[in-house]
């Protein structure tokens, strides 16, 4: 004959392995987690490198618009930006040559009366305006179409590589040369 166990005794053992199934749960739970918030970090952090590194290439594409580009060719140029404000630069530009991809003459009648490219329409010099012919006639502007673009590679950090293309319409002097 066995011997009487009582209940509460015969249990002991069950009860510590339900806590540790639990606790390995748990843990591999913590575990997950803790992984995931990583991960999530790493993905903040190189979505903040691209939106940096596309604010640079803007910056070098602004820096080019801002010159007479048109008048006075700009050769392929760097650009250096700061972007944390610790004085030494986190980013560096590089803006191709402005390249221009169209010219059309622009006619009278597509211009404001008082534009310095109308073109007289009269032997004085005046416009005369209602004059036959006149709306054809070709003014002293072209419209050019021009593409600047602004690449930054990021080698230090993530390794982030960002290509801006901008277009730009200029009005220039009939003569401006478009390549």
């Amino acid at each position: 004959m066995r011997p009487f166990i009582p209940p509460a005794r015969r249990q002991r053992g069950f009860t510590l392995m339900m806590t540790l199934i639990f606790l390995v749960i748990f843990l591999l739970f913590a575990v997950s987690m803790a992984s995931s918030s990583l991960v999530n970090t790493k993905v903040a952090s190189n979505q903040q490198y691209r939106m940096e590194a596309k604010a640079v290439a803007q910056q070098g594409v602004e820096s080019v618009m801002n010159q007479a580009f048109t008048l006075n060719p700009i050769p392929a140029s760097s650009v250096p930006v700061d972007v944390t404000g610790d004085g030494s630069n986190d980013y560096v530009a590089q803006v191709a040559a402005p390249f221009c991809l169209d010219s059309k003459p622009v006619l009278n009648r597509d211009l404001a009366l008082g534009d310095v490219c109308r073109t007289p329409t009269s032997g004085s010099g005046d416009l005369v305006i209602g004059s036959s012919g006149a709306a054809a006639t070709l003014s002293l502007c072209s419209d050019t179409q021009w593409e600047i673009q602004s690449s930054v590679t990021d080698a230090g950090n993530s390794a982030t590589s960002v290509t801006v293309h901008q277009g730009a319409s200029v009005r220039v002097p009939v003569g401006t040369p478009c390549p």
